[in-house]
């Protein structure tokens, strides 16, 4: 992804804060005083060499953002290798918080290489474009093409219908097929996080960083603006488009380019699988207590059965080649602007770091956040 839209992701993603987003699926994370390495190796704090002298952060060079951030925007090896180390924390909370009830849970570590966070963006652009239509019939959008089994899985084959439910309801705030709870019905951590020890992991890794981009939106986004108008950013992005334009992709921007395509091909994805095949709920339609009965009337096995048929009969009235074809039209779109911008993004690269120093003094109070 491009600096400039990480840039004005970060000043719009967390200014809700009621929106459900997945944070396991490679977002920023929270509590920042480890930042990953390419190498996967984890250093703790701000270093000497980022502040200038490790006493003044005024003094010698200027902090950088990803300083707090704990991942960086120029070098993808570092932020994948950031984002598992997330993904990381959150399953090792996950274990002790059901330890805690009596259940056991295995951290289940999943290396994260996804969008912003993979560690190719050429290959990520190359097989999955933006990511917007190119997850529909992958049953594993965000591995890495590694083979992965969930060390859980066995633990849940294991337990009794009773056991299976209370199970759940620890690691998720609802039983979705039982009692007590019933289905829909959640102790909430929050509408962002989701409930039981699952939510309250989420929270406790991502919550201060999600806390600290509501608070600062409006100056990531001054921020932004300021980029966008520097004379050079401009002239770069000129010479993105009419790049962009002679492969048959016209686009004033990045940003305009990012904008529009996430809304056309949402929309097309829509109008060739149907909104239910966008958000695949064989059970949608049936009331609460038919849930439940569709629950205790089947075994494990049998529901999995009764999921992975609908899917398959879902996947079956779906015009295939409309659907490939609107797949790697986002694909050819996603590496035509990756090839076109290595020049507007080393630029963007230069002018940010040219304004960033300000950006951080300005509001370090709250940056500050991330390291407590």
């Amino acid at each position: 992804m491009a600096m400039i839209a990480v840039l004005a992701v970060l000043a719009g993603a967390c200014g809700g804060g009621s929106e459900e987003t997945d944070p396991g699926s490679g977002a920023v994370g929270s509590t920042v005083d480890d930042t990953a390495s390419a190498d996967g190796s984890v250093t703790t704090g701000t270093t000497a060499e980022a502040t200038g002298n490790g006493d003044d952060p005024e003094e010698g060079d200027p902090e950088r953002l990803e300083d707090f951030l704990g991942f960086s925007f120029d070098d993808p090896e570092a932020n994948a290798a950031f984002a598992t180390d997330m993904e990381r924390r959150v399953q090792e909370s996950i274990a002790s918080c059901m330890a805690q009830e009596g259940f056991e849970y295995v951290p289940a570590v999943r290396q994260q290489d996804f969008g912003f966070f993979a560690s190719n963006q050429e290959d990520f652009a190359r097989e999955r474009g933006f990511g917007i239509t190119t997850w529909f019939g992958e049953e594993d959008l965000f591995s890495s093409g590694e083979d992965w089994v969930d060390p859980n899985a066995e633990i849940v084959e294991s337990l009794s219908e009773s056991e299976r439910g209370a199970y759940y309801e620890v690691l998720y705030g609802e039983d979705p097929f039982g009692e007590p709870g019933g289905f829909g019905e959640t102790e909430a951590i929050g509408d962002l996080w989701g409930g039981g020890c699952n939510g309250k992991a989420y929270e406790e890794v991502f919550g201060a960083m999600n806390q600290v981009f509501t608070e600062l939106g409006p100056q990531l986004e001054e921020l932004n603006q300021r980029v966008e108008a520097d004379p050079r950013f401009r002239e770069a992005e000129e010479v993105w488009a009419g790049c962009m334009a002679e492969r048959g992709f016209p686009y004033d921007s990045q940003e305009a380019m990012f904008e529009q395509v996430n809304e056309e091909f949402s929309r097309r994805l829509e109008e060739i699988v149907g909104a239910e095949g966008v958000i695949f709920d064989p059970l949608a339609g049936m009331s609460e207590e038919e849930i439940r009965a569709f629950g205790e009337e089947r075994s494990e096995d049998e529901i999995a059965d009764f999921f992975d048929q609908a899917r398959q009969e879902a996947v079956a009235s779906i015009d295939q080649e409309a659907l490939e074809a609107l797949q790697q039209e986002e694909r050819d779109i996603a590496v035509a602007s990756f090839e076109c911008g290595e020049e507007l993004n080393d630029t963007v690269m230069e002018v940010f770091r040219e304004y960033e120093g300000d950006f951080v003094r300005e509001n370090r109070d709250v940056l500050e956040g991330l390291r407590t």
